[in-house]
């Protein structure tokens, strides 16, 4: 990965980083070693103080293509990501949170799908592992295609895409007013600016890693995860009626149980299997739950 390969396009990977240098020096490891070569990683790294300035500097000394941002204070994930989606010098892009990794066909399974999307493509996603506290990986399917109505009742795509650079560019990278649901309203938005879809293509090559004992780039407090939900709501000045579908997504974390005229909203709006088995998760999860 020291040299680059102008035959094929350049893929930015940006990675936000904070604490965790064991983890990360993972993260990274995974992208250095992708099959496919010619990929610029952005790291940038939100004030830590635990040796991640050293490593940066160490690996940047070795590898051309990668390059790093230190933030002055800690700014939360969404600024340093936007920082890094601003410096990418890449046709593509795509996101790597610093716990989870990659492997090693990740980049080039989404450059060979991307070749034969379809006209209202705009974004890639993948299924995952998700790697549990015994160290075992359990496959995460996701659904084939997913439309911004998709999103309003749950994040089929996850937490990274791959896309064309200027999309995330056009769209200005991620709301830095969020502390939750940032990857969720990121995709919703890019959806609804291109008036397009993500796809799917159905490959395991990304690992959320649930093992460990730090806390989760996308782990938010109760409080956040409400104000995310009133925010999205007035940003996007959503009807009663996709308010509604959205707080469903509320449950797991409120315990709230979802009402049933939203249920069947959600079905109305988005009518998929997957949909229905999601309204039925969200109300197994919160009837099983205590309401506050």
């Amino acid at each position: 990965m020291t040299k680059l390969d102008n035959s094929h396009p350049l893929v930015t990977v940006y990675m936000p980083t904070y604490n965790r240098v064991e983890l990360l020096q993972r993260a990274v490891q995974s992208v250095l070693c992708q099959d496919y070569k010619n990929i610029e990683l952005i790291v940038v790294d939100d004030g830590s103080t635990d040796g991640t300035h050293e490593y940066l500097a160490r690996i940047a000394e070795q590898h051309s293509c990668f390059k790093y941002f230190i933030n002055k204070k800690n700014s939360g994930a969404c600024i340093s990501r936007n920082k890094a989606i601003f410096a990418a010098n890449g046709e593509f892009i795509t996101g790597l949170d610093d716990d989870d990794y990659f492997l090693p066909n990740r980049i080039s399974n989404f450059l060979s799908f991307w070749k034969n999307i379809d006209k209202d493509c705009i974004a890639l996603y993948s299924n995952t592992y998700v790697k549990g506290k015994n160290n075992t990986l359990k496959p995460d399917t996701r659904v084939t295609s997913c439309s911004k109505a998709d999103l309003l009742l749950a994040n089929c795509v996850g937490n990274q895409i791959f896309t064309k650079t200027e999309f995330l560019q056009n769209i200005e990278g991620f709301d830095k007013e969020l502390a939750a649901w940032q990857d969720m309203e990121c995709w919703y938005r890019l959806l609804k600016f291109y008036n397009a879809k993500a796809y799917s293509t159905q490959a395991y090559t990304y690992v959320v890693d649930m093992s460990h004992p730090h806390e989760r780039i996308s782990t938010s407090k109760i409080d956040s995860i409400l104000k995310a939900y009133k925010h999205i709501c007035n940003k996007y000045e959503l009807s009663p009626r996709k308010r509604e579908i959205l707080s469903i997504q509320l449950a797991p974390y409120t315990k709230i149980h979802p009402k049933i005229s939203s249920i069947a909203l959600s079905l109305l709006y988005s009518p998929k299997k997957h949909t229905l088995k999601r309204a039925i998760l969200m109300t197994y999860k919160s009837l099983t739950r205590k309401p506050l």
